[in-house]
């Protein structure tokens, strides 16, 4: 990698600034840019796509259906209204022979509005209305009467009239990508609510269908098949008859380590919180919750420990990324009920394999901070990276003379498995193993710390103490641990609502997915930053409208560095500040979308240092929070001073320091006029989004300013990584790794490459990158080795393996 610094490129919405995020049409246009170079078409045979991404325990012993079936399925232009139905007949033939415990059930869907998974965050995303959907095996469709959500339902299909309409169309592009989203979004709907693995979805063109599979890294499409002919329904069938017999669990995808929550689970719940129960459950849908396995880092564990997930406090809806669960918890032990059990988080990502495990970081912390003076940054209980334990054990089942290894009791054996299913296998099997850096892994860990989001401070000082010791914290793991942060937001500062008894604090900063740490400890350089062991620090990372000046702007070659996580802690207290306090900014609630505008990196810098030079902003009845502001903004500002060598030392950058920022909150923090029962107010997005640089009485005469998108130069564009943001992650598109070597070489995309290897069994396939307006087709080839009950609701049995 280059000493430059690298781009990025927006994708979907994680945090919603005004009403117009949270509508479709904005939605649907961020979920174009997060599938653009995501979708792929693989052209190869279908038994053998079967095989590869659909694999079975059980061959389909069933004669295939007779083409009359679909004889009288006639596909017309604008009427796919009126297919639903005759298509579910015909769906209902294929599965007429399965076994009735394994029979898949079908419901026309199309008119139902289908909630988000989760009822807290459901405001900030439209509604679906998938047009077929199918039941988890041997289960019946909800009555017609009932309402609909997506825990009835295991899979997704939907239907455009003609065979023109083919969402997969690669001559097409992403012209047609308003129907992939559509089946994009299910697929996230899907995963989220049952803790699946990886989605399937059925596109239906006319009278040609495409099955399709999803997971956190891409999705990879078949080649197009009618169900008019009497090939095209043998394959249907056998795709539905291996959804219902996966190598493991309920149905494809699925992961055994959790089990839905049932009436046993959840009278468990409540007698363990006792009295709590009320104050802890207020507002929770229990159904959406879940029992999970946590299982450690320990190849030779033989047992894990279970955890309700009873509370979803934050969840990333985007599909291709780290796609971030956060989780109130308790330890579950179904055998005894724990008096007043401790309260934990339980944390699941998908990290990209190239870099460090965030459970690495805080065994880090253990090492070289004792608890007694660990302020500001929360530990480790237990867990670890469930992909990387599965590979390794498939490695080892794969060459067993490396080590013996105990039976785990739900590790189905190596040989049924032709891949690790924690860990996504996609892209290796789409461009080799050059490709493997853009795999993801499935992380699950423990903290101890339980906390409330910044936002829902209960007093002013209460958020700037949460803050104060979150910078603690982070001189902490900067210092004594050789960790950079790399990510300041204000969602990854909690409150902490039970400190422990050990080294109190009223913040701590998580979230270390995207962190640098040195090699062997602390090393300060003469800047205060620490040499890491990689090109980490090239990164530019954060969360976007929290992001330091300089790390926005890529005319620059500056690296991250500790310098710019404090610049993101004053963002952060801006953006609070904003949204949820009284303040005087003429904008009112509109003053946050003015301040933080949605992308364009010139606008967003313009803008900030118009912020850092604009007038006092006056936070109603709260002297110690204005004067913290106002003295934060000018350290900031000059810390980001645009230096110029003709006028010497009058405009020398002052870089902000540990020292200089706590300083400044220690002070207003002893003041001894803070407001009391100021507790945070909620924010309401605004109606609009504002364009504004100026209060309304610094507003200049002259026309509005246009600020121009800048391309970025072609160095820059060369040099790809992916880049953490509020809404966007930017994988590098082709990234080829070095022979011999621990490092990667990114290079740029080129269209119309293609490496030709030979594809899984000898045989030669493709599958095709669906990109905007061009395609690029790369080899089939998989370099992974061939490897030698159920109801959904929290009154029935649990569905252990279904994911939840």
């Amino acid at each position: 990698m280059s000493g430059q610094p690298t781009p990025r490129a927006p994708k979907s919405v994680t945090f919603v600034n005004t009403a117009e995020q949270a509508q479709q049409k904005f939605q649907v246009e961020h979920w174009r840019r997060e599938l653009t170079a995501k979708i792929n078409v693989y052209d190869g045979e279908l038994d053998k796509f079967l095989d590869l991404f659909a694999p079975s325990a059980v061959p389909c012993p069933l004669d295939p259906p007779d083409e009359q079936i679909a004889t009288d399925f006639v596909p017309l232009k604008g009427k796919e209204v009126h297919h639903y139905d005759p298509l579910i007949t015909i769906f209902n033939r294929i599965v007429a022979g399965f076994p009735k415990a394994k029979r898949l059930s079908f419901s026309n869907t199309h008119s139902k509005e289908f909630p988000f998974p989760f009822s807290a965050f459901a405001e900030h995303h439209h509604k679906s209305k998938p047009d077929i959907s199918v039941t988890f095996p041997g289960e019946r469709p909800p009555p017609k009467t009932e309402s609909i959500n997506w825990s009835q339902f295991a899979m997704v299909m939907e239907a455009k009239s003609t065979a023109q309409e083919d969402a997969f169309d690669i001559k097409a592009g992403l012209s047609r990508t308003d129907a992939i989203v559509q089946l994009a979004i299910s697929a996230r709907n899907l995963m989220l609510t049952h803790g699946l693995l990886a989605a399937y979805t059925i596109g239906i063109y006319g009278d040609m269908i495409r099955i399709a599979r999803f997971d956190h890294a891409c999705a990879v499409a078949s080649s197009a098949f009618s169900i008019k002919t009497r090939e095209g329904l043998r394959i249907l069938q056998d795709f539905f008859w291996r959804f219902a017999h996966p190598t493991q669990g309920t149905i494809l995808g699925c992961d055994e380590t959790v089990t839905k929550m049932t009436v046993d689970h959840c009278n468990w719940l409540r007698a363990a919180l006792g009295d709590e129960a009320t104050e802890l459950l207020q507002g929770v849908d229990l159904q959406e919750g879940r029992v999970v396995e946590v299982w450690s880092d320990d190849l030779e564990e033989t047992k894990p420990t279970q955890y309700v997930l009873f509370k979803l406090i934050d969840v990333n809806a985007r599909l291709f990324s780290r796609a971030t669960m956060v989780w109130l918890s308790v330890e579950y032990d179904p055998e005894k009920v724990p008096h007043a059990p401790e309260l934990r988080i339980v944390k699941e990502a998908w990290r990209q394999i190239v870099r460090t495990p965030e459970s690495a970081f805080y065994e880090r912390f253990n090492k070289h901070i004792p608890p007694e003076e660990r302020t500001g940054l929360p530990n480790l209980v237990g867990g670890g990276d469930l992909g990387a334990r599965e590979v390794a054990r498939w490695d080892s089942a794969k060459h067993p003379s490396t080590r013996v290894l105990r039976p785990r009791r739900n590790t189905v054996a190596p040989r049924v498995h032709p891949h690790p299913m924690h860990q996504t296998f996609t892209w290796r099997l789409a461009a080799g193993d050059a490709a493997k850096v853009r795999e993801r892994s499935h992380m699950r860990f423990v903290v101890d710390t339980v906390g409330r989001p910044l936002s829902r401070f209960r007093s002013t000082r209460e958020l700037v103490t949460a803050i104060r010791d979150a910078i603690i914290g982070h001189r902490l793991a900067m210092l004594r641990a050789g960790v950079l942060h790399r990510d300041v937001s204000s969602g990854n500062i909690l409150i902490v609502d039970r400190p422990r008894r050990i080294k109190p604090c009223t913040g701590v900063l998580h979230d270390y997915d995207y962190s640098s740490m040195t090699a062997n400890g602390p090393t300060p350089s003469s800047d205060g930053s620490s040499k890491t062991a990689d090109d980490e620090h090239k990164e530019r990372t954060g969360t976007y409208y929290f992001m330091a000046i300089d790390l926005l702007d890529p005319e620059i070659n500056v690296l991250h560095t500790y310098h710019h996580d404090l610049e993101s802690f004053f963002w952060v207290l801006l953006w609070i500040v904003l949204r949820h306090t009284a303040h005087g900014h003429t904008n009112g609630r509109a003053a946050c979308e003015t301040f933080f505008p949605f992308g364009d990196d010139s606008q967003a810098i313009m803008i900030k240092r118009g912020a850092l030079s604009g007038r006092r902003l006056e936070i109603t009845n709260n002297v110690p929070l204005t004067i913290l502001l106002a003295k934060f903004k000018a350290m900031v500002s000059r810390a980001t001073t645009v230096e110029d060598p003709l006028v010497g030392d009058l405009n020398t950058r002052v870089p902000l320091t540990y020292d200089s920022v706590l300083e400044i909150f220690n002070e207003a923090l002893a003041r001894d006029d803070w407001p009391e029962n100021d507790a945070s107010i909620p924010f309401v997005p605004g109606k609009t989004r504002t364009t504004t640089l100026f209060d309304e009485d610094e507003k200049p005469q002259s026309a509005p300013v246009q600020v121009p998108v800048r391309s970025l130069p072609k160095r820059l564009r060369e040099d790809e990584v992916e880049l953490q943001s509020g809404y966007s992650e930017l994988t590098s598109d082709i990234v080829d790794a070095r022979a011999g070597e621990g490092s990667t070489k990114r290079r740029r995309k080129q269209s119309g490459l293609s490496r030709q290897r030979s594809a899984p069994g000898g045989s030669a396939a493709s599958l095709t990158l669906v990109a905007s307006g061009s395609t690029r087709t790369r080899s089939g080839t998989s370099k992974l080795a061939k490897s030698s009950g159920s109801k959904p609701k929290e009154a029935r049995s649990s569905r252990k393996g279904s994911g939840a």
